[in-house]
């Protein structure tokens, strides 16, 4: 036999060992709170994706412009409006929401799929790939719940991303956009923001000055980020807001907070899934250490090994 049937003999049965392995996960499986009405809210995500999100001059449209308001285009008498969005006094803030999936370089990928049906969908060989995979899962379905119910998300976008050279569609149509709009479903409740650079979560002073405001308006008895990358852009976009509100009003949620494929590197996801989904308990203890506070990857490591060596005991 030769070298070359050996490899593709064992190709072929790694597929065939992921196929069978590859997770059945259901929208909202992820999702960090008890929902009423779960499922129907749910059915009408769905029902949209299958019928609007797929004509023509929705996608036309979507590939055109965020199609969301901008908190620097919003007069600050209106702040205290939004207020009634929040989620049991809570405001959610994401930070480059699928990073992973838009903003790692190369060519677009030539497929019918939606960029990021097409990632979720794609073979996993190894587990790191299921947990890229996994996060981006529940990120989407956050997403796309939490615009439906209608609760406060402010995002924060990669700044002057189509110009980005890690822009996967720079030279394409505007599939982040798309994303953007298909996941938050012209919710009033969905406010967005640019960061000051792509590739990193900070803010320019007119913005730090904005969210300021603007949370100052809500008043919200809590604050809970996510997005991308942990001890990355959320590092950057945390260690500008904490100072102005405070840390005692941060957290930082693991359903929905993604570790770069760089960064995985260094140590074994298999703590965090179970049979190729998320362990969320993992993740949760790991990220909500007393030790991480959501701001350092070199925490975040430390509070990783810990807990290994607390599983090991």
């Amino acid at each position: 036999m030769s070298l070359r049937h050996i490899i593709s003999v064992l190709l072929v049965s790694l597929a065939l060992n992921a196929c069978v392995s590859a997770p059945v996960v259901k929208m909202g499986e992820y999702y960090p709170k008890k929902v009423k009405n779960l499922d129907r809210i749910v059915g009408e995500i769905q029902e949209r994706n299958n019928t609007l999100e797929k004509h023509p001059a929705w996608i036309s449209m979507a590939e055109q412009d965020i199609m969301l308001k901008k908190l620097h285009d919003l007069p600050e008498s209106d702040y205290s409006s939004y207020k009634k969005y929040l989620d049991d006094g809570t405001l959610y803030i994401i930070v480059h929401p699928a990073y992973s999936v838009f903003f790692s370089g190369g060519d677009s990928p030539l497929t019918s799929q939606l960029p990021i049906d097409a990632f979720l969908n794609e073979t996993a060989f190894t587990s790191g790939h299921r947990f890229i995979q996994e996060q981006e899962r529940s990120m989407r379905d956050f997403l796309e719940i939490t615009s439906t119910r209608k609760k406060l998300i402010i995002l924060v976008l990669p700044g002057d991303y189509k110009d980005f050279i890690g822009y996967v569609y720079k030279d394409s149509t505007d599939e982040y956009a798309r994303y953007i709009n298909s996941v938050t479903n012209s919710s009033e409740s969905v406010i967005y923001l640019y960061s000051k650079e792509p590739n990193n979560g900070h803010l320019s002073d007119a913005s730090k000055k904005r969210i300021l405001k603007f949370i100052e308006a809500v008043n919200p008895s809590s604050i809970v980020i996510g997005g991308g990358y942990l001890g990355r852009c959320v590092a950057d976009f945390y260690s500008d807001l904490a100072p102005l509100v405070g840390k005692e009003k941060l957290s930082v949620a693991a359903e929905i907070t993604a570790i770069s494929s760089e960064d995985l590197r260094n140590f074994s996801v298999s703590d965090f899934l179970k049979d190729g989904k998320l362990n969320i308990t993992a993740l949760r203890e790991v990220i909500n250490s007393k030790d991480m506070k959501g701001s350092s990857l070199k925490d975040f490591m430390r509070s990783y090994n810990n807990f290994r060596t607390q599983q090991r005991r």
